[in-house]
């Protein structure tokens, strides 16, 4: 059986195992996905639990976005970028941290709501983990950033780290650390 979780902290309320335990059976899947809740700051801790458990991989929620990067083998360039991971993957032994937030969400811009954000100027509201994510890739697909979050320097910082990206691809695979 081969073990995936959702860490954060509260936890209780996702719905990741029951969407993702009915994609495990409906695929035919030997899997369990788990939740996983460990109060702030304990990233070391997760990961160790992620290592114990042999787990495949990890959905990484508040409050625990930056408390793992220290304690993972790798980051992609997205997850290296805004700082914050989303998603941990097991290459081997190694844990590789990604951001899919932003990557994500262009996707859909594209492909489902037929919008193309380049040339365009968005406006994004909070400058947490997730708005890290979508504010790079935006910029990246050819939008320009502004953000108006409670925190105006954590704002005024993430609109000028969004101004700093080059428009282009920028999906790199996970490079180790180590």
């Amino acid at each position: 059986m081969r073990v995936a979780a959702v860490v954060g902290y509260p936890i209780r309320h996702s719905l990741s195992p029951t969407i993702h335990m009915a994609a495990f059976r409906a695929r035919g899947l030997d899997w369990v996905f788990l939740q996983l809740a460990f109060p702030p700051e304990t990233g070391e801790r997760v990961v160790r639990a992620l290592r114990l458990l042999d787990a495949a991989g990890a959905s990484v929620t508040m409050p625990h976005k930056r408390s793992v990067i220290p304690y993972l083998d790798g980051l992609t360039e997205d997850a290296r970028a805004v700082d914050a991971v989303n998603t941990v993957v097991r290459d081997g032994d190694a844990f590789l941290g990604d951001n899919t937030d932003g990557a994500g969400f262009v996707r859909f811009l594209r492909a489902d709501a037929g919008c193309d954000p380049a040339g365009s100027t968005v406006l994004i509201l909070g400058a947490g983990g997730a708005a890290r994510g979508v504010a790079v890739a935006l910029a990246r697909a050819g939008a320009a950033v502004r953000v108006c979050a409670r925190r105006s320097e954590q704002a005024a910082a993430l609109t000028r780290l969004a101004a700093g990206i080059t428009a282009g691809p920028g999906r790199n695979q996970a490079k180790r650390t180590s």
